[in-house]
């Protein structure tokens, strides 16, 4: 697919004002000479991902959005569980026990530091809690962020980290106004 750019702007080598956008290579060019000016343009739209018609209808993001609630923020893979090759094939013996071998060593690697696993610990309570006072994405976020400060400034040393959770999460409540009682968070 080609789009045009800007009209204003005009082609170094001939001077015309016929600047094109191919967005499947990402280059930038004179539609009149074919001179191409800038190569892989850095896309500033939405990461959408679809390969149908229905698909790009509906319309989903290539991978979960980041968030405070999670040790890494969201941003780490993981290897899948199924053992099929990118085919859809199922996976052969030995190249199962290589992949069950990566995944072991995938799992260890996501999470060295104490920090990180304190995080990870803090989180699932958090998610805990969540899903036991079905309290919405918003006021998670922010419990998040007010735990991720206590833990910045050395507050969490020498305290229970499920008692830092549901304090960061009645703070959080009292702050976006969810009534929830300390009663109920404890």
């Amino acid at each position: 697919m080609v789009k045009s750019v800007n009209p204003k702007d005009r082609c170094p080598r001939c001077g015309k004002g016929n600047l094109v956008t191919d967005t499947n290579t990402g280059e930038n060019f004179c539609g009149k000479c074919g001179f191409v000016i800038t190569e892989k343009v850095d896309e500033s739209g939405p990461e959408w991902r679809s390969f149908s018609k229905e698909e790009h209808e509906g319309r989903s993001r290539a991978g979960v959005p980041t968030s405070l609630a999670m040790h890494d923020m969201g941003l780490a893979t993981i290897i899948g569980p199924t053992n099929k090759d990118a085919t859809g094939k199922p996976l052969s013996s030995s190249m199962k026990s290589t992949i069950e071998r990566l995944r072991t060593w995938d799992s260890r690697s996501q999470v060295h530091e104490p920090v990180d696993r304190n995080f990870r610990q803090a989180f699932s309570e958090l998610d805990r809690l969540k899903d036991k006072l079905a309290v919405g994405d918003a006021v998670i976020e922010k419990a998040a962020y007010i735990y991720r400060k206590a833990l910045e400034k050395g507050l969490v040393r020498g305290r229970s980290i499920s008692a830092l959770i549901a304090s960061a999460l009645y703070a959080a409540c009292r702050d976006t106004e969810t009534p929830r009682t300390l009663k109920d968070v404890g």
